[in-house]
């Protein structure tokens, strides 16, 4: 939770059955609700899951190659370099690393 908190920048998050519950002391009639992170959107019949841009990947042609241990290594050295040479702006690097948290704990359901 604290990854997506951070990574994602948001305040504190609740879990949906606290926000089930505040909408029902409102007044609120909950007709339907359900997690939509156990769907498996046609995963179990050929389909792709909803986390498969955030998981990690040994190709590196692909964005998701960030998200592995060599890819996190040379993303943060390439971005630091940039950097360094003034052609990425102050701060790039802690922003990636700010928003690959957030994929890290999307992508693990943390």
């Amino acid at each position: 939770k604290k990854q997506i908190e951070e990574g994602d920048g948001l305040p504190d998050i609740c879990h949906t059955g606290v926000c089930l519950e505040a909408l029902r002391e409102a007044g609120f009639e909950v007709l339907e609700e359900r997690d939509m992170a156990e769907d498996d959107y046609g995963a179990g019949r050929g389909g792709k899951p909803w986390m498969l841009p955030l998981l990690p990947s040994w190709n590196p042609f692909t964005q998701r190659f960030q998200f592995n241990w060599l890819g996190y290594f040379l993303t943060n050295t390439s971005l630091k370099l940039l950097e360094l040479i003034r052609l990425a702006p102050r701060g790039t690097c802690k922003t990636q690393a700010m928003l690959q948290t957030g994929g890290f704990g999307l992508a693990g359901g943390w």
